[in-house]
Order: structure tokens, then sequence, then C-alpha cells
């Protein structure tokens, strides 16, 4: 049986970061949840990806060149975590600008889990934003369900863990569940019905 992939997608271009330790801590979760389920990380700062000009359309630019080995292992994952930090009340124009690359198909039809993360008691704006805009024509298919992790440098670094941790861990491993199965049950529906030749951009 082909193993399910899940792309982690780290949206903050910061050296050292929250977001970066949570994707480690998810990467850990996934490995206890289930055998058959591999994992890839995509940090946009370690991506190191120009803006987004109209170059993207043109076969034979730099800007292709550059993005092809990326989305090459995006198209080879079948779900995706999108964590996100909240900088001034907004989602990382980085992580905006990685999610404007992806519009050959390489997120389209796929279930992605959001997780928000915030210093103090915020992270729910960037949620709002990328569920409002984040998908229009890489159509990544956000889950109804999502996470926030608030005062994010005080979970997860306890031991033993606090009641808190506990119960944040229960419901990342929830959320992550979900999002497998949901990526599993969603690749025989691309591949019977996506048509993205014909109906390449979100309305």
């Amino acid at each position: 049986m082909t193993a399910t992939k899940i792309g982690i997608i780290i949206g903050s271009n910061r050296k050292i970061s929250q977001s970066g330790r949570i994707a480690e801590f998810v990467h850990s979760l996934i490995n206890n949840l289930q055998a058959n389920v591999s994992v890839d990380l995509f940090s946009v700062r370690d991506m190191n990806l120009p803006l987004w000009s109209e170059e993207k359309w043109q076969s034979n630019s730099s800007l292709v060149d550059l993005w092809k080995p990326f989305s090459s292992r995006l198209k080879e994952c079948d779900g995706f975590i999108v964590i996100s930090p909240e900088w001034a009340g907004m989602a990382p124009p980085h992580l905006k600008n990685f999610l404007l690359m992806c519009d050959g198909g390489e997120l389209a039809h796929k279930p992605g889990l959001l997780i928000g993360v915030s210093s103090g008691f915020g992270g729910a704006y960037p949620v709002a934003e990328l569920r409002m805009s984040g998908y229009k024509n890489n159509f990544l298919w956000w889950l109804p369900d999502h996470v926030i992790l608030r005062h994010v440098e005080s979970l997860f670094v306890e031991e033993p863990p606090t009641k808190l941790d506990v119960n944040m861990t229960n419901r990342l491993n929830y959320s992550l569940e979900f999002l497998v199965e949901t990526a599993i049950a969603m690749a025989p529906v691309r591949e019977k019905v996506q048509n993205l030749a014909t109906y390449k951009h979100g309305m």
C-alpha cells in the first residue's frame, strides 16, 4: 500500500521560529499516529522564493525553473498542514506569496489543516484571512476544523507535560487523524473528477 504523504508548510521566514518548532512537534505526532504516513517539510524561509510575477506563466523563465523542484514535491503530497504565525494581525506575506505560486495543481483539491500560532491571545486573524483568500486559484481545500496555539512559547516545552499540553496534543491528534483520513478519501475523487485543464481558476 502506498504511503499517504502530508506536506507541512512553515509560514514563518524567521531564522528561529515558533512555527518551525510546532512543525517538528506536529511531525512527531503524525509519526505516532499511523505507520503508513510520510511527511515532507516546506519552509518558506528556506525556499527563498522571489515575489510572484507574470514570469511564473512563461515556460522558459528562471522563476519557473526555480519553482519546478518545489512543485514536484508538493504534487506528491496528498494533504497539507499550513502553520501560520500572526504578524500585526495578518498572515505573513511570504506565506501568501507561496500560496500564489501554487497555481499548477500542486495543492488542488487536497485537504489542508490550518494551525495558527500566536505569542499572545491572537492567532485567529491569519486563519480567517487564509480561509477567505488563500485557496482561490490553488484550490487547497481547507478542513472545517483548525487549531490555534496561543502563548505558543509555553506550549510543549515542559516535562512532564502540563494539562494544557495534553489537551492541545489531543486536539492536534484529532485534527491530524481527520486530515490523514480525508487525504486518503479524496485521492480517488481527484483522479475521477478533477479537470484543471478546463477549470484552472476559481470563481
